[in-house]
């Protein structure tokens, strides 16, 4: 959805989440907790930043993260960001109608954090909103679940997903490995990994002639690059081959398998050398059955 009043300008696709987040603001102004979920990338931290705008009202602050009454609350904060947080949320609003408190990927944080804010979900402040965004319900406690309005996000159609893409200097041919998902495809830009993605789905194929020589410069292509850091550019490298694998089934569905397999030893904390080096043998070893 575009155009129309209430802060989401900038919204394409999401018409559903839109609706319920413009309905609640009618309703309630934004008092109290609203939870927007769905799958990483859809869209779901710019619904929550429009919510704030609309109920802010003043949408160049709120884009800064510069307003008095906004406060965003991030995963890495811990509960000290938490603790301050909710002081400020307690007080009066300097400039706008509300204090909002804007916690992103809410699931991440670590449960003492979710056990500190669920007194304030229960009651929030008669002059606060809270907006969470977080993966999955399922991954949170049921008590903070049962405090929360849901509003969920859900992935875009390739159509939408190109004309995000495009909006940020992207070719919309990027949408296919995106998978309704703009921000995975802008990250997966930034990360650099096209050509490690082609080469890992030919290897998977048996198409390449030093696939231990291809497994290891996947594995050190940044040779500045932190250990979180290049496992989170392996895993990207797994999920968009995943995703070409899956456009290629049934013919492609045993090549599948094990690239599923490799993001599950990845996020084990398994040597990323043997990870990939077992992946790109994997038609060698059927080859020999």
């Amino acid at each position: 959805m575009r155009g129309g009043a209430g802060g989401f300008e900038a919204v394409v696709g999401q018409e559903a989440a839109v609706a319920a987040l413009r309905a609640i603001l009618a309703r309630t102004g934004g008092q109290g907790t609203t939870l927007i979920h769905g799958p990483e990338g859809v869209g779901r931290f710019l619904l929550a930043r429009c919510a704030a705008k609309a109920i802010l009202g003043d949408a160049a602050l709120v884009e800064a993260q510069t307003h008095p009454d906004l406060t965003v609350l991030t995963p890495d904060m811990g509960i000290d960001g938490a603790r301050e947080a909710l002081a400020v949320l307690s007080r009066r609003p300097l400039k706008g109608p509300r204090q909002v408190l804007l916690v992103r990927d809410f699931d991440r944080f670590h449960g003492d954090v979710h056990h500190f804010l669920l007194k304030t979900l229960e009651e929030p402040p008669a002059e606060a909103a809270v907006l969470l965004v977080a993966e999955a319900p399922a991954l949170l406690p049921p008590t903070v679940i049962s405090r929360c309005r849901l509003v969920r996000a859900a992935p875009l159609s390739d159509a939408q997903t190109a004309e995000v893409l495009a909006r940020a200097g992207l070719p919309r041919e990027a949408a296919a490995d995106a998978e309704g998902a703009p921000g995975r495809g802008i990250r997966q830009a930034a990360l650099g990994i096209g050509e490690d993605v082609t080469v890992l789905v030919e290897a998977l194929a048996g198409r390449r002639e030093d696939p231990l020589g291809d497994a290891e410069r996947i594995v050190r292509r940044r040779k500045d690059e932190e250990a979180p850091e290049q496992r989170v550019r392996l895993a990207e490298v797994c999920r968009v081959a995943a995703a070409r694998l899956r456009r290629g089934l049934p013919e492609s569905e045993d090549a599948l398998r094990p690239v599923v397999e490799a993001l599950r030893s990845l996020s084990s904390n398994a040597n990323p050398s043997i990870v990939f080096a077992g992946l790109m043998l994997v038609p060698w070893t059927h080859r020999r059955h």
